[in-house]
């Protein structure tokens, strides 16, 4: 194992910073290609710098650039089913999607002079992942005006439309900088853009346990190289605009506010093989309403906190670990399943993810992903995940036990613009109690109880996508 030298300062106490805007290697902070896309690949996988295609280079001195990509794919499953269980986003069996159709304009702050400077971004995102980053009064409707989460503004059919995750400015000198705007969670490993991932698929803590979004403000300290901590407020999760609407428990405390509080560390040793991310968010959210039947009126509103956590350790040449592990819990959650001892309401999530990552050659690495998650009650996890979002048709859900998963994955970079990731998952899910809820796999039916249900209890998913940047 290499050996992990940890700066002097650290203090493993403070818990707050955001990584929005900046790469994890130490030294990398002002590279274009790093700026938070890179966090869920293979760190040891060299990259060339891909030719952008929308920019004269000339403009890169202003700091000022524009750049995207494409990402293609397909996959399918073994039950039959239209849709890949709770694979959440490569979801449409065996049809073709176009994911992401993906650019970024950016201003990129400069940090190394003696002097304030100001830089900003906007990301748009079309294609069939937008809809996992809609945020609530901006690219998707207020949870009043259709009593559910996430319905998109700017959809031009069922399963494609416009998102804008990222919108923000900021403003620095030396090692302080504060951002303002929308932006990226920096809870958990995965992210939004596909150019970030190793793999096609996505793991159950990024489709269900996590935000993708926040919109508020947020202080970046960076006293030293491999030690940032920044902290900040927001207005929840993969909210823009939306406050709280009318709720039945006005006697809650601060129930009327959702102001929250979002932070990371981020640790980097002094040699760049080890990094170790915490990261934590706490506020006030509504419970979301599954019954379309409900009035907004009787909704609840309860505190909403999680803590993430990842370490990335390069153990080998060309051969890394990263450990994942998460921990959230929802107030006044009414889900009706109930662990004994458990407080009235209360709703737990939680899991752990380990991925392995092994250079081939320079072009061609392999992975794996084994992860398993708990929806302690039935309180975070759907089928299909996207009919959940919208609310367009009957889904399954109140998966009360743990799904686990196991992905093989390869990433191939035959030229510097492109990479294709095919992949083999399987996954399945033990409940608490057999025979009584709904399964996540396999065709969707209702029973004559009015249950909502797949018929199996497992999946084996094969996909492959292709990345073009630009």
């Amino acid at each position: 194992m290499v050996p992990c030298r940890w700066p002097a300062a650290v203090v493993i106490a403070v818990l707050g910073s955001a990584c929005v805007g900046r790469a994890l290697r130490a030294g990398d902070y002002s590279a274009p290609e790093d700026v938070y896309e890179l966090r869920a690949r293979d760190p040891q996988q060299p990259l060339e710098q891909p030719r952008r295609l929308l920019w004269p280079r000339w403009q890169e001195a202003r700091r000022a650039s524009v750049y995207g990509w494409v990402d293609c794919g397909i996959g399918g499953n073994t039950q039959g089913s239209d849709f890949n269980g709770t694979v959440g986003l490569q979801d449409r069996n065996l049809q073709a999607m176009m994911n992401q159709l993906y650019l970024v304009g950016e201003r990129r702050l400069d940090l190394d002079t003696d002097d304030w400077d100001w830089g900003a971004r906007v990301d748009l995102l079309y294609g069939t992942d937008a809809w996992q980053t809609n945020a609530r009064g901006l690219d998707a409707y207020l949870f009043n005006q259709f009593d559910n989460f996430g319905i998109p503004r700017w959809d031009s059919s069922r399963y494609y439309s416009l998102a804008m995750p990222q919108l923000y400015g900021e403003v620095g000198r030396g090692d302080l900088s504060v951002l303002l705007g929308h932006f990226y969670t920096p809870l958990g490993y995965e992210v939004v853009p596909a150019v970030g991932n190793f793999f096609y698929t996505h793991s159950y803590a990024f489709m269900f346990g996590t935000p993708n979004t926040h919109t508020g403000v947020l202080a970046n300290w960076e006293p030293e190289e491999g030690f940032r901590v920044t902290s900040g407020v927001t207005n929840g999760w993969d909210n823009f605009t939306d406050g709280m609407p009318g709720f039945a428990n006005p006697d809650y405390p601060g129930a009327s506010n959702n102001l929250a509080y979002l932070g990371e560390l981020v640790l980097t040793s002094a040699d760049g093989s080890q990094l170790l991310s915490l990261a934590a968010s706490t506020g006030n959210e509504y419970t979301p309403v599954i019954d379309p039947t409900v009035a907004p009126g009787a909704i609840l509103v309860g505190n909403r906190s999680m803590v993430t956590a990842y370490w990335q350790n390069e153990l080998a040449d060309r051969l890394t670990s990263v450990t994942e592990a998460w921990s959230a819990w929802q107030f006044n959650a009414a889900t009706g399943y109930e662990n004994a001892g458990q407080q009235a309401g209360l709703a737990q999530w939680y899991g752990i993810c380990q991925y392995f990552y092994r250079g081939l050659t320079d072009r061609l690495s392999a992975g794996t992903r084994l992860e398993w998650f708990r929806d302690n009650n039935g309180f975070r996890t759907a089928y299909p995940a996207r009919e959940a979002s919208d609310g367009t048709a009957d889904v399954a859900s109140g998966f009360v036990g743990n799904f686990w998963a196991v992905s093989l994955g390869l990433n191939w970079t035959p030229k510097a613009n492109w990479v294709v990731r095919p992949e083999l998952r399987y996954d399945w899910y033990t409940p608490d109690a057999y025979g009584s809820g709904a399964l996540p796999f396999g065709p969707l039916a209702t029973t004559p109880g009015g249950l909502v249900t797949g018929d199996a209890f497992d999946q084996w998913y094969l996909g492959c996508d292709a990345i073009l940047q630009f």
